[in-house]
């Protein structure tokens, strides 16, 4: 039997809609709630929500992607369905494939439909070309940005995702990065509002920037970091560790001894784990990375088995070849030094010696 789902439904201003896509999700099976999130209506939305038997929060910050984080979190339910609100005419029963389609390894569920309306230029202009080039294997989806899809919360920072329009494709690259499976199904003909044009610019630079800005991040670049001590794992790549879980990366951290610390401070992150320095020959990536980036302690030897992905080993000592910025992470890194009784003054980079740039 499948998990129960929690339905989340941004909304602004949508008094003339809500009642009906609350009353349709409701009589969806396996959804044990829906919530509407109200992102500073003026009109009737939220009293409407109500009434139609959805559990309403408000969030006042303007942004899709901070009321989908209001709403992820406020939810009962690990396994997450998010829908417009403005959807006109729509099959249930189609809406149903997208809990149906959940399966072992499945992290994602988007639900593609067609809408007469819509042209979708963002999608085919946008960002189907920017998901082949940047994230290939995601280059096949029909409908790579919809907003109506499924999820499971537990394998992502939820409380990190962005704050603005291009939050549905965040989710979508965070569970990618994770290495669970994106999966797509078909939920008919939906219609919604007709739109100008002009409606879709300041969404397409909202994107634009979102893509630009994950880029660097390497998000599909799994890192191990291989150390003796919890205190030189910290000092010397905390803040790369710290980084790559916060875009939403895989890190898997090799200890000889010690970890509570930074089980404590980046315990919160799906992506972490922590595991003895005896495991790490036995590392396998996951099935959605695109190179696997070894970051040991001067001394310690050898790699994990990697089979066909690119591996590249850095040396947390020695000359200088790469130098890699402390922008976010370094807070966090900060924290676990203090919890370690360290120097809490962390620079600006972190820096590393290439011993194998990998192929």
């Amino acid at each position: 039997m499948h998990a129960p789902i929690s339905v989340i439904i941004p909304a602004r201003d949508e008094a003339e809609t809500i009642a009906q896509v609350v009353a349709t999700m409701q009589d969806l099976p396996c959804v044990a709630e829906v919530v509407v999130i109200d992102n500073g209506s003026t009109d009737a939305t939220a009293a409407r929500a109500q009434a139609a038997g959805a559990r309403v929060i408000a969030e006042a910050r303007r942004g899709m992607g901070n009321a989908v984080r209001s709403g992820v979190a406020a939810a009962a339910h690990d396994w997450v369905m998010k829908v417009d609100a403005d959807l006109g005419r729509f099959d249930t029963a189609l809406f149903a494939r997208m809990a149906e389609a959940r399966a072992p390894g499945v992290g994602l569920v988007k639900g593609a439909w067609n809408d007469p309306n819509d042209p979708m230029p963002m999608t085919r202009l946008l960002v189907a070309p920017a998901l082949r080039l940047m994230f290939p294997g995601l280059g096949d989806l029909r409908a790579p940005n919809t907003g109506i899809y499924l999820f499971d919360r537990s394998r992502i920072a939820h409380e990190r995702l962005i704050s603005d329009y291009a939050v549905d494709i965040d989710v979508m690259l965070r569970i990618h990065a994770a290495g669970a499976e994106v999966a797509e199904v078909d939920i008919g003909r939906i219609v919604h509002d007709t739109r100008n044009p002009n409606h879709y610019s300041g969404m397409a630079q909202e994107i634009l920037a979102f893509f630009l800005s994950r880029q660097p991040l390497g998000l599909l670049d799994e890192v191990v970091v291989m150390a003796e001590t919890e205190a030189g794992a910290v000092h010397h790549a905390g803040g790369v560790i710290a980084e790559k879980l916060i875009s939403g990366a895989r890190v898997s951290v090799y200890l000889q001894e010690g970890g509570a610390v930074l089980d404590a401070v980046l315990g919160g992150f799906p992506t972490y784990r922590r595991a003895p320095l005896a495991e790490a020959a036995r590392h396998v990536p996951h099935a959605n990375a695109a190179r696997l980036r070894i970051i040991r302690a001067a001394g310690i030897g050898g790699s994990a088995p990697v089979g066909s992905v690119p591996v590249e080993v850095w040396e947390m000592r020695g000359a200088a070849d790469v130098s890699v910025p402390l922008e976010a992470g370094a807070p966090l890194k900060r924290a676990a030094l203090e919890r370690l009784g360290l120097s809490t003054q962390v620079p600006p980079h972190e820096t590393f010696r290439i011993v194998d740039g990998g192929s």
